[in-house]
């Protein structure tokens, strides 16, 4: 049978709810739909509509599971058919060939092509009801009375993989994506986002599980990327909500942040040039307020993301929580953005165990990303799988504004071993780090060296007492973070919010940067002044006598660092932390080595590149599960500004050697 779609008023249609049943509406023409015990989204607006291409919507009453099927054949066959479709179960986790049974097949051949006539027992074994061709394909001499043949317009050039199918007696016909939902049972996420076909936009996803909340995350078919030669094509990636992204909002963890400005109208020039590469963004994650760091138990405005690993206790860090809980816990995104002014994406990498990057300060242009310090401020990511590591970090940085990617002949021969933090605290996570040193010298033959930082600082007659006094040296580091974030977010929200809500007072904030806020009310541009010239004097010092720079090597030296917790559980809940073999986020150093300079400032202060690797995972007895779980290992490596691509190089062979490798999603990184 043949026809078209301006005949089909003159069909008998029949309702389709055995293989399509629509679950829930989002209200603005989406629905979400369950097909063969899984929970599928179809956006609002169609890739393709109507006769002629015209704006439609996937909410008629007839709908049904379309699978777009692309073959450069020239004769299609049943063998040709049954190969594309078990090669499509190969690669996608999102169709799957309940999208055939009883539905719709859109044959997209590139070139003109014959339909076999065995290709009728192959689609009358599937139930296919309808078969939607271009006039690129000749179904002379198909036959079969079970399937209507529908001529569509060749300008619709659909990508492979699961769509919807709509249409009504007067011939109105859309096709729309079909996303995979999956529960974001962590509460990494605040929602889902979907890109909005023909535009450089995303909508955002307002589906919910009512009984906990948790959001439903659309996660888009790996087929509608098969014919996109970008190096990142169809890599899903979860976006921190610091970052801008157009159609969606921004709230930086703040629901007055996000009472009082608009939905972003263009995206964060970073994650632009992410996009350009052919990412696809699947939501935005949880951060602290501002990018605030902030233990667990102070996020109020919002849930605190669920660290996967060990008892699923755990605490995550912060700022970036949000996207290093996702990346452990989902199979389903390859990577997620953080940011990382002092460690927000360094030490949830080490609490998860995922590879993160701090790149070389100002590697990375920062527009349409909300600032906490501008000048320690860098754009990082989280991802599980080493050769992706390697691979986004030579994409993302390449064209930097500052050098990330300097010339070296040779590796560096030492690598630095801080005691001010080492040995760890739990002999077993120790014991990880020995090996892993043991394989920089036997594999690399560097030769470790032991340095006393805060020691060498200390005796530093040159420098200021702002830097010599770790205590000073920490609040003139807040001093330029606070003074950055109250001038640039904190009066402009307080504005905003007086502007929209008059007779409201103060908005609402989390404790850290309310209290930030409130001692950056007498900070004058002098005292910021003061800590920047701190800055700049430590990085100085650091730069000429500590890793000094290589013409050879890029960077004379490497330097270890632990950013988790040396080994031992600290827990979200603030009373366990007191607990015997448990331990306070930010305790790392030997006890009783007295006041040091917090390990994860070092780069940050210097604008030094900064890799975390995850190299092991050690037992603990947990407090919640009452048996014992594991908690990972990661190891940081620090250089001298624009050595990044040496410290990739470095990551680079110990993927060869195994070393480096991939990380388990769920309770266990490995």
């Amino acid at each position: 049978m043949r026809t078209s779609l301006a005949l089909l008023a003159t069909a008998t249609l029949s309702p389709f709810a055995t293989a399509l049943k629509v679950l829930s509406s989002t209200g603005d023409s989406a629905f979400a739909f369950a097909l063969a015990n899984a929970t599928y989204y179809s956006p609002a607006t169609a890739v393709a509509s109507g006769c002629f291409g015209n704006t439609g919507s996937c909410t008629t009453p007839d709908l049904l599971p379309l699978t777009v099927l692309a073959t450069n054949a020239t004769t299609i066959t049943a063998e040709a058919l049954a190969a594309v479709v078990s090669m499509y179960a190969s690669i996608d986790d999102v169709w799957s060939e309940a999208f055939l049974e009883n539905g719709a097949l859109f044959l997209a051949n590139s070139a003109n092509a014959t339909l076999d006539s065995s290709a009728a027992s192959w689609m009358n074994s599937y139930g296919i009801k309808y078969l939607l061709v271009t006039e690129r394909l000749d179904v002379s001499g198909y036959n079969s009375s079970s399937t209507t043949v529908i001529h569509v317009p060749s300008s619709w050039d659909l990508q492979p993989g699961p769509y919807t199918f709509s249409f009504d007696p007067a011939g109105n016909a859309a096709i729309c994506q079909a996303y995979a939902l999956h529960r974001d049972n962590y509460e990494a996420f605040l929602f889902g986002v979907t890109a909005v076909p023909n535009t450089t936009a995303y909508a955002p996803v307002g589906l919910f599980i009512p009984s906990y909340q948790d959001a439903w995350i659309p996660v888009p078919s790996r087929l509608y990327s098969l014919g996109d030669s970008r190096p990142l094509a169809g890599i899903r990636v979860a976006l921190k909500d610091i970052y801008d992204l157009e159609g969606v909002q921004t709230g930086g963890g703040s629901r007055s942040y996000a009472e009082v400005y608009p939905v972003a109208n263009a995206t964060a020039v970073s994650m632009q040039k992410m996009l350009d590469l052919g990412v696809v963004i699947v939501g935005k994650t949880k951060t602290s307020q501002f990018a605030h760091g902030a233990d667990p138990y102070q996020f109020i405005d919002i849930h605190y993301p669920w660290n996967p690993r060990g008892d699923g206790y755990l605490t995550a860090a912060s700022s970036s929580s949000g996207s290093a809980a996702a990346i452990a816990g989902y199979d389903w995104i390859d990577m997620s953005i953080g940011s990382d002014t002092r460690g927000s994406v360094r030490k949830p990498a080490a609490l998860v165990g995922s590879y993160g990057i701090r790149p070389t300060w100002q590697s990375m242009n920062l527009t349409g990303v909300i600032p906490l310090a501008t000048e320690m401020d860098t754009a990082g990511f989280f991802v599980r799988d080493p050769e992706l590591f390697l691979t986004v970090a030579g994409l993302w940085y390449e064209g930097s504004a500052v050098p990330v990617n300097t010339s070296f002949t040779s590796l560096p021969s030492t690598v630095l071993y801080p005691v001010d933090y080492f040995p760890l605290n739990n002999s077993a996570a120790q014991a990880v780090f020995d090996t892993f040193l043991d394989t920089l010298e036997e594999e690399f033959g560097m030769t470790r060296r032991t340095i006393n930082i805060s020691a060498t600082l200390s005796a530093a007659q040159s420098l200021s007492p702002g830097i010599t006094n770790a205590t000073s040296f920490q609040l003139s580091s807040n001093r330029l973070a606070e003074y950055v974030s109250y001038h640039e977010v904190g009066i402009p929200l307080i504005e905003a919010w007086n502007a929209t809500f008059p007779g409201a007072g103060y908005p609402p904030l989390d404790p850290n940067p309310r209290a930030a806020f409130a001692r950056s009310m007498n900070l004058t541009e002098e005292d910021y002044e003061d800590a920047m010239s701190i800055k700049n004097e430590f990085r100085d010092y650091f730069l000429a006598n500590i890793l000094r720079p290589d013409p050879e090597t890029c960077s004379e030296s490497i330097m270890i660092l632990d950013m988790g917790t040396g080994g031992l559980p600290s827990y979200r809940e603030q009373a366990l932390n007191a607990r015997a073999g448990a331990t306070s986020l930010t305790v790392t150093q030997v006890p009783g080595g007295g006041p040091s300079v917090p390990s994860n400032y070092l780069a940050s202060t210097a604008g030094c590149p900064e890799v975390g690797i995850p190299i092991g995972q050690v037992a603990y007895d947990s407090f919640i599960s009452l048996q014992e779980e594991y908690i990972p290992i990661n190891v940081d490596m620090v250089a001298a500004p624009g050595c990044d691509g040496m410290l990739l190089e470095i990551v680079r062979r110990l993927t060869e050697l195994g070393v480096a490798k991939e990380v388990k999603t769920g309770r266990t990184a490995f």
